[in-house]
């Protein structure tokens, strides 16, 4: 029997090995307040990749019945995605309005599970993928638009 490349044995010493615990001077302090409540804006740019990509593809797919189907489908489970959260967000009274610009949300540190950040670093986390997957869409509607008018 043929054993695992995977596994490797190798004796160590558990003093060695543990980790040193943080220290005050360890740990980056943002001055003033922490926000802890992401702006809603920033999930409204979220929300408009979404829909930039959906355009693309309607776009793009709008000649072919077959392609079209698939792309009608996306749209009503985009529709059901975005709008319950919407609609249960709605259903709160006092929800949060942000009392200062996008910018300044930007700017000021928020507060997130693995340790605080710039309002910035929040926005390109939350919007990173919707925002490439609209490039590689265009990217891929270029190369469908060329390929048909090659033949």
């Amino acid at each position: 029997m043929r054993s695992s490349h995977a596994r490797h044995e190798v004796e160590y010493d558990e003093e060695a090995v543990a980790p040193t615990p943080l220290t005050a001077g360890d740990v980056k302090r943002f001055p003033g307040t922490v926000q802890t409540v992401m702006d809603p804006r920033v999930y409204k740019i979220a929300l408009a990749c979404w829909v930039s990509l959906l355009g693309i593809f309607w776009i793009t797919f709008w000649v072919s019945a077959n392609a079209l189907f698939m792309v009608v489908i996306s749209t009503g489970y985009a529709i059901v995605f975005f709008g319950v959260p919407y609609l249960m967000s709605r259903q709160i009274v006092s929800r949060p309005i942000p009392a200062r610009s996008l910018l300044a949300f930007m700017q000021a540190p928020f507060a997130t599970i693995d340790g605080t950040m710039r309002g910035w670093e929040a926005l390109l986390q939350v919007i990173l993928v919707p925002f490439c997957l609209v490039g590689g869409g265009i990217a891929i509607s270029f190369i469908i638009h060329a390929a048909r008018a090659a033949h």
